[in-house]
């Protein structure tokens, strides 16, 4: 879903890219930038270099990445074990929804190694990494905007706590060349992703451990999301720091409330006026959802009819011009998105992916090749790809 000094590994210009240029220009399959300021040639993105990692080499070794190497960046006493405790003990106190088996594991955890989890040895606790997703198509290209997104997946193979994934979501800034006086464009950090491309092996190890070290930072760390089916129906939540650094769950990013929204009363009018007004964008999906329309998790049962967002009410006039209005709203939200053509984990445990998520990544690599040429694409709520599967 769409959600000090910096020291980068800068390629744009370097020998990699500057020994792809020959005499008589670029070579065979290699895109000219043909920017403004002739930063030189634009790879042909490959995903598996520039924008999403599943290698096992990079993802098994604990000293590049792990569930225990996360939890420590993001606490702010750098171990992660009293964080994960008051973290998964919240499961079970959130007035709109209790979970238990979060809160058992952590009271197990307890039970082994003692009730002081400062203590607690996170590296051997059963959590995989899945993935590493490279997200600069959420870039904010815009004055003071961001470059997108590094996101690290995870699933639990516990015995009891699963199915149980966790998304850890790290901002990626505007650095020095990613800006000019018209605003962010995210040329240079798009540049130094694309160029990966170019690399393989031992080489594109190198550069990854590299960039993710940068990347992933207490100071750039956004959020977390959980999706889990410990208790039916499936529940997507998502986990924002406080100001004391604990995670509480506040309401989804772009995702309606479709039991309340759906309920006549005052809330219910204010919407229904509120989409009218906004009809365009919504229907465009670029357009944020009010935090009081949102909810705060969102569930899907198997096998059940998800039910659909009401606009009954809506002028006639507004919904003529706009048929799939309902539909682009809905697919904005992560129980759609991840539903109409995928399943609803989309980077399963065995680290394959969804048909829906192969499509996205291709989408991706064209994005990430237009920013790398300075252009600012445009990129809507939700899937990026073509003509997405709407929901029914």
């Amino acid at each position: 879903m769409r959600n000090g000094p910096e020291t980068i590994c800068r390629w744009s210009a370097s020998l990699v890219a500057i020994s792809l240029i020959g005499a008589c220009g670029p070579v065979a399959g290699v895109i000219d930038a043909g920017t403004q300021d002739d930063a030189g040639v634009v790879p042909t993105v490959k995903s598996d270099r520039s924008l999403f990692w599943v290698d096992p080499v990079l993802l098994d070794d604990p000293q590049v990445i792990s569930f225990s190497k996360v939890m420590g960046v993001i606490a702010a006493d750098g171990h992660g074990g009293r964080l994960l405790d008051s973290w998964f003990h919240r499961f079970s106190t959130t007035q709109h929804s209790e979970r238990a088996l979060p809160a058992q594991f952590v009271a197990a955890l307890a039970s082994a190694q003692g009730a002081d989890p400062t203590q607690w040895a996170l590296s051997g606790l059963p959590f995989k990494v899945t993935g590493v997703h490279n997200r600069t198509d959420l870039a904010a290209m815009t004055p003071g905007g961001h470059c997108g997104e590094l996101r690290v997946s995870m699933a639990s193979e516990d015995p009891t706590l699963q199915p149980f994934h966790i998304l850890f979501l790290f901002r990626q800034p505007a650095l020095a060349d990613d800006s000019d006086a018209a605003g962010v464009h995210c040329r240079g950090t798009a540049r130094r992703w694309a160029e990966l491309s170019l690399l393989d092996g031992a080489a594109l190890r190198t550069a990854l451990k590299a960039k993710w070290a940068e990347g992933f930072t207490r100071q750039r760390f956004l959020l977390a999301e959980t999706v889990e089916f410990t208790l039916a129906p499936w529940e997507w939540r998502q986990w924002l720091p406080d100001a004391n650094g604990v995670l509480e769950n506040p309401p989804l990013f772009q995702q309606v409330d479709v039991a309340k929204l759906n309920v006549a009363g005052a809330l219910r009018d204010e919407f229904l006026t509120w989409v009218k007004d906004n009809a365009a964008a919504l229907a465009a999906r670029t357009m944020p959802f009010p935090e009081k329309y949102r909810a705060q998790s969102i569930r899907v049962t198997q096998g059940v009819a998800r039910p659909p967002l009401s606009l009954a009410g809506l002028d006639a006039q507004t919904a003529t011009r706009f048929p799939q209005l309902r539909q682009q709203i809905e697919l904005v939200g992560c129980a759609v998105c991840h539903t109409a053509d995928a399943d609803f984990v989309q980077t399963r445990p065995d680290r394959t992916v969804a048909r829906f998520y192969e499509k996205e990544l291709l989408a991706r690599e064209r994005y990430l090749e237009q920013q790398a040429r300075g252009e600012k694409p445009k990129a809507p709520f939700g899937p990026l790809q073509a003509m997405p599967v709407l929901p029914q």
